[in-house]
């Protein structure tokens, strides 16, 4: 019973957590892909500047030293190419989703060959959806860029209503657990034979 009580509170508390988050992302794309792209320039500038100061620190290998420091520069010149320009990685999202697409649309287009060749006569539609897919994931490795903000409003509607069914699950749960259980009884004729 309290395990079912936990549940319930942490469905509810993530559910609000995600209709929060999925409104903002449905209502302010851009808000979210900015706050994404500086939140991780600025956790790879901290990384540069700690591999840096390393540099500083140890004095016994100079080699490993050298490699310190420019690995530092690198994280931090990337991290303020990440800060400067926020669609970049943004639209690296939908590109990295279009080229895994793609390698699933080729699995789906070779399984109903060798589908076709087992004498299966469904084949045609991994054919058809490869197809799909493939033409699809060309579109999105293509428009990547424009992609971004449809793909922020998605996942955002995703998480909408992904939180609405928890909600609803738990309320159900209640339900069912104020019902009172009706026992099934199971009649039995008998005679009495004297």
């Amino acid at each position: 019973m309290e395990t079912l009580r936990k549940f319930k509170a942490s469905s509810y508390a993530v559910s609000v957590v995600y209709i929060i988050v999925g409104l903002i992302m449905l209502l302010n794309p851009n808000f979210i892909s900015d706050a994404v792209n500086y939140v991780i320039g600025v956790l790879v500038i901290i990384y540069g500047v700690i591999y840096t100061i390393s540099v500083y620190q140890k004095r016994e290998t100079e080699m490993y030293g050298k490699f310190d420091l420019m690995a530092g520069i690198i994280c931090i010149s990337f991290g303020l190419f990440l800060i400067l320009n926020p669609d970049v990685l943004v639209s690296l999202i939908p590109f990295c989703a279009g080229v895994v697409l793609f390698m699933d649309a080729i699995s789906f287009i070779i399984n109903s060959i060798a589908l076709k060749k087992l004498g299966c006569k469904t084949w045609v539609v991994n054919l058809v959806v490869g197809l799909i897919f493939l033409a699809f994931s060309i579109f999105i490795v293509i428009k990547a860029k424009d992609i971004s903000t449809l793909l922020i409003r998605f996942i955002g509607s995703f998480l909408i209503v992904d939180a609405l069914l928890d909600f609803f699950t738990v309320l159900r749960f209640k339900a069912k657990e104020k019902k009172p259980k009706q026992e099934k009884y199971e009649v039995i004729e008998a005679q009495i034979e004297e």
